[in-house]
């Protein structure tokens, strides 16, 4: 058997031996034995037993040539691209920027040549880039290499080709040397050029993809009926539809590639700045359109162009009105539902619990409590909690209904039943309500003669139109609400007895706010939170005072006075008394239990309250004994605060002592204490000290403090 020549390939890269003596070995292992030299390795003597020496460049050539004898033969080895690698470098986006990075400047440009040998120097914008070069463009963020390379810090995305592979042309020029059979050449040749043409196969399957979406794309963009417009990175028209075609009065062939802002000016800023129109109206040509723009982000998550999107504002006004008409067509729809009702009240649990268990069945349903609990927020939620969800849900309010129309609004009316009646008639509310629910508000406000007609539908089940000789069956489900007392009004004979049992099977009182005081904090804050997105901080008095409040208004009242204090309270400050809408400061003049010291402003508020109780200096030594006892940590009541004052020649009576702190308590500069802890000073009471003790001493007209303080 005849002896295989030795060829060994020189190289600095272990990844460059180990993936060439894999190529050579697939390719020509029948002939030749390989083995790798990598020349940062001491030179080994048995290297010399190799025939042939195939050296990675030119570098690496002039060095083994040193070290070997004359005789032996060395190649320089020419080094490709793997092919199969080429696929993520092709799905590249036109026009991107990458580095070609190298580990020295020869291969980092020979990696670049190469690279636009594949016709990738049409689409892609290619930069050599190796170790030590500090002017490669910065703003690039994709780099390409060819196995681990280090790349800049700036790099998002790098692609790897794998390591490069022996050329064709070297492989031919080893095998002439081997003066092995044309046939081999053949061969590996067939094998190189089936490669290409998988390549070429590949690329032309995702141009024909590429075709065929931008076909179908074109297709539904014909039958949108808002103006498309596509504007590309250098602020150029690259696409439009038919319907912006139509609304600009151009042709395609004469718009494309004119600079976007010719059309909306507003597309500069746009381009310039990364913002997007939403929803502005502007007016081009003779017509107003509503603009949306939108960014087209390339594979690096960079702008790269927008998208325009026209609407004609009489569009939008149809549009409009046609979703309107349907909603009218269709019913009125319930939007809430229990878990929207805010409370942990027992009185407030009970009154959910009672309507939920009724409110899969279709029994009739009557809410019973003062106006602003919230009755419509149960009646919806009931209704969205039985089997007729997804049908209509009408609400009839008995006290905004005239009487002249309460029969025509309620059970409809035919052509021509009374002057201006509707050509071709009008559904009443209870068919607008079939299948579904019809929500009876303030059914005490209806009159006698309603009444009796209500009777007759909720037991027929059918309803006839003003001036119809035909009825109309119904299936519906009541559910009933009042702020009266209905028994009251039946004993009164203002409402019908037997109507009033009709509507009575279940009973479920609403409960009035004023019954609910657990809920009034937690409905203060959800109230804040969902109307504007914030928190509303009430300080004690304030929390105190509304807690205590009777609440006429109930619920509305209470969302009423969280939207007024959202609005004068800004989210860093603290709700004071002060900040109360003025028909409540007015309902508290009186009140024992808060003083006109809550309603002003801090130290200057406590100074004048005890300048007008003619007690400035008992305030500073009441203050500076609090505040001894809080350092010694001893309790201190108001007997030893009236030990303390006699001592310092300022006599007074308990009862003095008592209406004094219970002032300081109440304009918060003092927490009460519990048991015999006494009281303590807060920080506001920390403050009023200070500023007494600074402002030179205190005397019993209190007129130099005062002075004092209107010159800080």
């Amino acid at each position: 058997m005849t002896e295989k020549t030795k060829v060994c390939f020189v190289t600095t890269s272990r990844s460059s031996c180990e993936q060439i003596g894999k190529q050579l070995e697939t390719l020509l292992g029948q002939f030749i034995e390989v083995s790798t030299w990598q020349v940062r390795e001491p030179f080994k003597p048995q290297l010399l037993d190799n025939d042939i020496f195939i050296a990675g460049n030119h570098s690496i050539a002039e060095h083994i040539m040193v070290l070997l004898p004359p005789n032996k033969k060395v190649m320089l080895a020419n080094r490709t691209l793997g092919i199969n690698n080429l696929d993520e470098v092709l799905a590249l986006p036109q026009g991107t920027e990458a580095l070609v990075v190298g580990s020295w400047e020869d291969s980092a440009h020979e990696k670049t040549k190469l690279l636009k040998h594949f016709a990738v120097d049409d689409k892609l914008m290619l930069y050599p880039y190796w170790l030590g070069n500090i002017a490669y463009p910065k703003h690039v963020r994709v780099a390409i290499t060819t196995g681990q390379h280090p790349v800049p810090p700036e790099i998002e995305k790098v692609i790897d080709l794998g390591t490069r592979i022996m050329d064709l042309s070297t492989i031919v020029e080893l095998i002439i040397e081997l003066n092995l059979p044309r046939e081999v050449i053949n061969d590996i040749s067939n094998n190189y050029i089936s490669e290409i043409i998988n390549l070429a196969s590949r690329r032309l399957k995702v141009a024909e993809q590429s075709q065929r979406l931008k076909n179908r794309l074109e297709v539904i963009l014909g039958t949108v009926d808002q103006g498309i417009i596509e504007i590309d990175e250098d602020g150029k028209v690259a696409l439009l539809n038919p319907a912006a075609e139509k609304m600009l009065e151009v042709s395609r062939q004469d718009i494309i590639g004119k600079l976007g802002k010719e059309i909306i000016p507003e597309i500069e800023n746009v381009l310039v700045t990364n913002s997007d129109l939403i929803d502005v109206i502007n007016k081009i040509g003779n017509s107003h359109y509503v603009i949306n723009t939108t960014p087209i982000l390339d594979a690096m998550n960079r702008r790269s162009g927008i998208v325009i999107s026209l609407k004609t504002t009489a569009g939008v006004q149809e549009l409009d009105s046609k979703v309107r008409r349907e909603l009218k067509r269709k019913g009125n729809v319930a939007k809430y539902n229990f878990g929207e009702i805010i409370g942990v009240s027992e009185e407030i649990i009970n009154a959910i619990s009672m309507a939920k268990k009724f409110s899969d069945t279709d029994l009739t349903i009557l809410l019973e409590g003062e106006s602003g609990t919230g009755k419509e927020l149960f009646g919806q939620s009931i209704h969205n909690a039985s089997a007729r969800k997804n049908a209509p849900f009408v609400a009839v309010n008995f006290a905004a209904l005239p009487e002249s129309l309460m029969e025509s609004e309620l059970f409809g009316y035919e052509d021509g039943a009374f002057t201006g009646a509707r050509k071709g008639g009008k559904a009443g509310f209870f068919e607008e309500a079939h299948t579904g629910t019809i929500f009876l508000d303030e059914i005490g406000d209806a009159s006698l003669e309603v009444q009796k007609r209500l009777l007759r539908v909720l037991e027929e089940k059918e309803v006839r139109r003003v001036g119809g000789s035909t009825v109309t069956p119904i299936d519906i489900r009541v559910v009933a609400a009042t702020n009266q007392n209905l028994r009251q009004l039946v004993d009164a004979g203002k409402f019908r007895q037997d109507l009033y049992f009709r509507l009575c099977t279940i009973q479920v009182a609403v409960p009035a706010l004023q019954k609910r005081k657990k809920d009034i904090p937690v409905l203060i804050g959800y109230f804040a939170n969902k109307l504007y997105r914030r928190e509303l901080r009430l300080d004690d008095h304030v929390l105190t005072y509304l807690t205590n409040y009777s609440w006429p208004g109930n619920i509305r009242e209470l969302q009423n006075i969280v939207k007024f204090l959202c609005g004068m309270v800004s989210a860093y400050e603290i709700t004071a008394i002060r900040h109360l809408p003025a028909y409540l400061l007015e309902k508290m003049k009186g009140c024992d239990n808060i003083t006109r010291i809550a309603a002003t402003k801090g130290v200057e508020a406590v100074i004048a309250e005890f300048t007008r109780l003619d007690a400035l200096e008992p305030l500073f030594w009441v203050l500076s004994e609090l505040k001894q006892a809080e350092t010694f940590a001893r309790p201190i009541g108001r007997l030893a605060i009236v030990e303390a004052l006699t001592g310092r020649a300022i006599p007074c009576p308990e009862y003095k002592v008592r209406l004094w702190l219970k002032r300081l308590e109440q304009g918060g500069c003092l927490a009460a204490g519990v048991t015999k802890q006494g009281s303590r000073l807060t920080k506001l009471g920390d403050e009023v000290l200070s500023f007494l003790e600074a402002y030179g001493g205190v005397n019993k007209s209190g007129k130099i403090a005062l002075a004092s303080m209107e010159s800080r």
